[in-house]
Parts: C-alpha cells; sequence; structure tokens
C-alpha cells in the first residue's frame, strides 16, 4: 500500500511505528484463537473463510442472500472468504468484523493463491459436511455446496493488500468459478492491476460524501483515503465486468445527503448502486445500537432520492435484507 510520504508497498503511514514482532505476532494469535471459536477457518498464515448464513438458509431450503436475486449467484454454492484476515486500513464503526484491524508489516509470509483457494474449498466442505445428519438439509443443495461455485473475498480486511490478489482472482476464474471482489477503494494501485484479471463484480463500499462524513463512519488509519477512494472510483468506467458501489448506511455516521452520493456516483460510471442498511450484528455492537439500523422503508426512500438526482433506476429490492439495488 503506497501511501503520501511514504514507500513502504503495504501501506504504512508517515510517522506509524511497527509493532516489535513479538508483540503483533501475540496479538494476531490471540485474534485467531478468538475468531476461530467463533466459527471462523483459518487457511495458512492470513486468510480465513467463515460460512455465511445465507448458505446455511439456502441449504435449509429457507432463503437466499441478495446476491441470488440481483446477480444470480447460487448462495449454497458460495465461499465467504478473505485472504488478509485482520490487516485493514480502516476501523469502520459499522463494520460486522470489527477487530481493531492492523496494518500488515514491511514482510509478511505471504501464503500462494493456489494455497488459500485449496484450503478455504477443503475448509468449507469440512464444515458443510455437518449437514448430512440435517433433516432439513435439502439433498441435492448440500451436494451441488461440495462444489462450490463463488467466491466472495469479502469476508474481513481489505484484500487488496494482498500483494498477489490479480493471481487469486486468475487461480478462481481459472477453476470456472466466479469472484466477487469487495475493497474500500483505497488501493487505486491494485485497481490499476485488476483491468488485467479482472473479477465477475467489483465492488468498492462507500461510506460518505465528503472526508468528515468518511472519517466519521470508517475510522481511516491512511491520511490521504479520500484522495485514494475518488480515484478508484473514478477507474470503474474502464472495466469491463459487473461494477458495483455499496453505500452501508448508519444513522448518524452517513445516512444523509442522497444527492451528494449521486452526484459521485454518477461521475464515477459505476453500473450499479447498492443502497443498503447498517445491520447491527457482530462486532459492530461494540459501539452502535440497533436503533442506528435504517429500516428498509428508509433505505427504499433514500435509494428514490438517488434516483431523481441520477440517471440510475431502482430495479430490483430484498426488504429482509434492507437493500436496494439501482442501476444505469
Amino acid at each position: 500500500m503506497e501511501c503520501e510520504g511514504c514507500d513502504n508497498p503495504n501501506g504504512i503511514p508517515e510517522g506509524f511505528v511497527e509493532p516489535k514482532a513479538s508483540d503483533m505476532d501475540k496479538k494476531l494469535q490471540e485474534m485467531r484463537e478468538k475468531c476461530t471459536k467463533m466459527g471462523y477457518r483459518f487457511v495458512g498464515n492470513h486468510a480465513a473463510i467463515k460460512i455465511c448464513n445465507w448458505t446455511r438458509e439456502s441449504i435449509r431450503g429457507k432463503n437466499v442472500c441478495y446476491k441470488n436475486k440481483f446477480y444470480g449467484i447460487p448462495s449454497h454454492r458460495c465461499i465467504q472468504m478473505t485472504p488478509i484476515m485482520f490487516f485493514c486500513n480502516f476501523n469502520c464503526l459499522h463494520c460486522w468484523r470489527n477487530f481493531d484491524y492492523l496494518l500488515p508489516r514491511e514482510r509478511e509470509a505471504w501464503d500462494s493463491p493456489k494455497q488459500i483457494l485449496d484450503g478455504c474449498i477443503e475448509a468449507q466442505r469440512e464444515i458443510l459436511q455437518g449437514f448430512g445428519g440435517n433433516p432439513n438439509a435439502d439433498k441435492v443443495k448440500l451436494k451441488e455446496a461440495m462444489d462450490p461455485t463463488q467466491v466472495a473475498i469479502s469476508l474481513s480486511g481489505e484484500p487488496t493488500m494482498y500483494p498477489h490478489l490479480p493471481e487469486f482472482i486468475d487461480e478462481i476464474l481459472s477453476r470456472k468459478m466466479t469472484a466477487f471482489l469487495v475493497t474500500n477503494g483505497t488501493r487505486p494501485d491494485m485497481m490499476e492491476k485488476l483491468l488485467d484479471h479482472q473479477p465477475t463484480n467489483l465492488y468498492i463500499s462507500f461510506y460518505g460524501t465528503n472526508p468528515e462524513m468518511y472519517k466519521k463512519a470508517a475510522v481511516p488509519m491512511i491520511k490521504d483515503f479520500w484522495e485514494k477512494i475518488n480515484q478508484s472510483l473514478n477507474m470503474l468506467d474502464k472495466f469491463d465486468c459487473n461494477t458495483v458501489v455499496r453505500l452501508t448506511l448508519t444513522k448518524g455516521l452517513n445516512f444523509s445527503d442522497p444527492k451528494g452520493y449521486a452526484e459521485i456516483l454518477e461521475k464515477s460510471g459505476v453500473k450499479f448502486i447498492e443502497a443498503k442498511a447498517f445491520m447491527a450484528v457482530g462486532g459492530s455492537r461494540r459501539v452502535l445500537q440497533y436503533t442506528d439500523m435504517p429500516l428498509f422503508e428508509e433505505i427504499k426512500e433514500f435509494a428514490e432520492q438517488i434516483e431523481k438526482h441520477s440517471s440510475y433506476k431502482i430495479t430490483s429490492e430484498k426488504p429482509d435484507s434492507r437493500v436496494v439495488l439501482l442501476s444505469r
């Protein structure tokens, strides 16, 4: 990660004092043990998976993720993973994981894309085998789930900090799988590389219409975040894949100024906008309340305001996920 006043490729900001190796190793090990108890499965040195609730719901024949409705992704065959579990340059208040993220050290022992993907598939199969004795499991879906066809690179951390991300996407696509990449947009240098290694869907999570709103919601650890995010947004129209900007909206933080969102995203040329409510689950409950979650009706009204001030039109919605899709 490059940053102003810093030539470290991992993005360590000016003035940052790297923790002693022993201290950082201890913290990472403590976090790893805690997350293992929470149902995460670690793959190699820094990757991890966690079975998504929508995967479980789909296997039970109850419900599916909004990505199934919007983009045709089969929820029961989706791996929710990250190549970089505990490293991020944001500590977003609304983050479901909210792990007090760290910045990568100058030298990390990075695993290869093949090692990570093989390990994620193996871990996914191992966990889902437990559904074999569940009388409510759809046996056909369970069998299909053992052969995943989608990788959601979105579980935790900022995946563009993984230096072999382009090759990882190539590895996924070479196996006839789809790849959804979710980034905070602070690595325009990696975005440039991805032009030759495009995922199926490229998401930028966007949290405000000005730097002050962003600081309040995302708690960035780099000082030039706003410039870099806008550089990434301005690159979206160069991609041939599905490009998406996801607005995670939280009352009291960034659930305001729909006209401002519309104007910024209109300039980006992004193909889809997802207006989605913050959900008070996981680590976010340390600092936010259920009352900070916009209702679906409020999200719908917000999306209608974006529609009013842009060329985007509402094309789908999923009320139980509190999300509305707008398309060009």
